[in-house]
């Protein structure tokens, strides 16, 4: 059960250096230009007894203090001056009651810019979560968890509000699942709740409740929220989708980027490819061999869309099967071809994972080109069998809960994973608050929420096709992919990988206004405008993210299951000469690669 947060996986990659670029950041920040002093009324609330006066008297037992796990804000107030583009702001953080029959409490952060635009954003975290950092505006990997950057959500004039799911991580890249564990080693069904949905539907009405008692008191008058949003990618994509399916009505407008759709599904995909690394000890891929794979990916599938540009824009038609690498012949080595276990392991990998009788569970990853490094041996982290034991119980000692298969019954034939059907759906039991199914959308799309869902083609984390898996099914039961969009637009961003760090494509673009624009104006969008940031100047990773330079591409992204199209002339780094067509909708054809990694026909 150690991974059950670990999991949630490496969408905690998106931490990685986090801490050090804050730093880093805040040091070239504080050269900007230094803007107006805030207003004496705005500076005499952003204090810790003006905080604390706030708060009283509205419920959920929020505590106004330094935490543990996020900013270190003395006394857990911190008033920011303006600076360069940025307005002067105000961070809270300290703590509210998620559960008031057992006291069980969350930690939050809150931002509060001098400059309020009347809106209400909630924010989700990354990874495991139990630490305030991907949901914090003012820290450089917002740009990762919100796109855009860093600062913009200050800038437009947003009150934003994150939480930690109600534990603490030591870091913001820390994995364990002690937490869940309660005293007399039991699992700790409080703690499991607040992960799950609890933190953030208990947030959605705190939040708006405190947003509008500190303006209120700004202004000496009360205050109004105009709008409310929710965003986040990764762990904060899953918090995204369970905000729209259990509680849309709390908001007006929800961007989940690649989105945790299915947890229980990717432990126990990653759970099989434990056992099988555990069994046969396969080598990691070489350099040389990674460097095969993605140059016989790239010959067969990246001229799929009519241009030869580097860009796999459906990596489910392509037409390679997980089982078509060069297998080493006995005696043979170097970076030619694969072992055998190699190639098992590159198959499992790619391939879908089906219960016994065929059915899918969870669908493989894009034979796209990002994820080859994560073949084999599993990522540290990946959950094992122990584990999964915890949640399932002792009723399957003594059981495999997942094997190899090569194959029917189903659409997948090649090496997968196949899991113990009575034990996935124990599993699944547990964690079904906080899973989202294709069934759970009939409540957003009868509200007046949209949600703007977007997911990397090449995420070597979570793997593309449980988005567009589910987005079919939804088209199926909610009157067909034009309908569906009235309420639910859903956007791959190709060449491109876990929300949106690293890879040859376009990944970066304004989420907030696309959306404000659809909820404000009734502007759909059909296409997002992409960027490709340069790398000598940016770096998603480290917080640094400069828009005045010119992107090293930008290309159009197509609402779904429409595809960028090259209009045939001009440069083809350049968004004008590309266009999303009504009729188009290559987005749904499928090859071997494809139907191997279990995407819905």
């Amino acid at each position: 059960m150690q991974a059950h947060r670990r999991k949630i996986l490496l969408g905690a990659v998106a931490a990685v250096s986090a801490v050090a670029a804050v730093t880093a950041v805040g040091a070239a920040s504080r050269k900007d230009p230094a803007g107006p002093p805030p207003s004496a009324d705005f500076a005499a609330t952003c204090t810790p007894e003006a905080m604390t006066a706030v708060v009283a008297g509205l419920g959920a037992g929020i505590e106004v203090k330094q935490v543990p796990n996020g900013p270190q804000l003395p006394r857990g107030t911190k008033l920011v001056p303006a600076a360069g583009r940025v307005p002067a702001y105000c961070q809270v953080t300290g703590s509210y009651v998620t559960n008031p029959k057992t006291g069980k409490k969350a930690h939050f952060l809150a931002t509060f810019p001098e400059r309020w635009n009347g809106k209400y954003l909630q924010l989700g975290c990354s990874g495991s979560c139990g630490y305030l950092l991907m949901n914090d505006p003012a820290a450089p990997p917002i740009t990762i968890t919100a796109q855009g950057y860093p600062g913009q959500l200050i800038e437009k004039g947003y009150a934003t509000f994150g939480n930690d799911l109600g534990h603490v991580a030591a870091s913001p890249v820390a994995m364990g699942s002690d937490w869940l564990k309660a005293a007399d080693g039991s699992l700790d069904v409080d703690a499991l709740e607040d992960y799950l949905f609890r933190a953030d539907f208990v947030m959605a009405d705190m939040g708006k409740a405190y947003t509008r008692a500190f303006y209120g008191r700004v202004n000496g008058a009360g205050a109004r929220i105009t709008r409310s949003y929710f965003s986040g990618c990764s762990q904060g994509g899953r918090e995204a989708l369970i905000a729209a399916t259990r509680f849309p009505e709390k908001f007006d407008g929800i961007i989940a980027g690649s989105p945790v759709v299915n947890q229980s599904g990717i432990l126990w995909h990653g759970m099989a490819r434990a056992l099988f690394a555990r069994d046969t000890a396969p080598a990691k891929l070489t350099p040389g061999q990674i460097g095969l794979l993605k140059s016989r990916v790239l010959d067969v599938c990246d001229g799929l869309d009519g241009v030869k540009d580097g860009l796999i824009q459906n990596p489910a038609a392509c037409q390679i099967h997980p089982r078509d690498v060069p297998i080493c012949r006995p005696g043979e080595a170097g970076d030619t071809c694969l072992s055998k276990a190699q190639a098992d392991s590159v198959s499992l990998y790619f391939a879908g994972v089906t219960d016994p009788a065929g059915n899918l569970v969870q669908p493989g990853m894009p034979m796209s080109d990002q994820g080859y490094g994560f073949v084999a041996p599993v990522p540290a982290g990946m959950p094992i069998d122990a584990d999964m034991r915890f949640l399932v119980g002792k009723a399957f000692d003594g059981i495999p809960l997942a094997t190899a298969r090569e194959g029917g019954p189903g659409q997948i034939d090649a090496l997968h994973a196949v899991v113990d059907a009575a034990a996935y759906r124990k599993y699944l039991g547990v964690l079904r608050r906080g899973t989202v199914m294709p069934e759970d959308f009939a409540k957003l799309l009868k509200s007046k929420a949209r949600l703007l869902w977007y997911h990397n083609l090449s995420d070597e984390i979570l793997t593309p096709f449980m988005s567009i898996n589910a987005y079919k099914e939804l088209a199926e039961r909610h009157g067909g992919y034009a309908s569906l969009r009235t309420r639910i637009r859903f956007f791959g961003v190709p060449g491109t990988g876990h929300c949106g760090m690293g890879g040859d494509g376009p990944s970066n673009f304004d989420a907030a206004s696309a959306l404000e624009d659809w909820v404000e104006k009734g502007a759909a969008p059909n296409a997002l405008l992409a960027r490709q940031l340069d790398p000598a100047f940016n770096n998603l990773l480290m917080g640094k993210v400069d828009w005045s330079r010119p992107a090293l591409r930008t290309m159009p992204l197509c609402a779904f299951p429409q595809m960028a199209a090259y209009k045939g002339t001009g440069d083809i780094k350049r968004a004008e000469n590309w266009e999303c067509r009504a009729s188009d909708t290559r987005m749904l054809q499928l090859g071997a690669s494809g139907l191997q990694s279990g995407v819905r026909r």
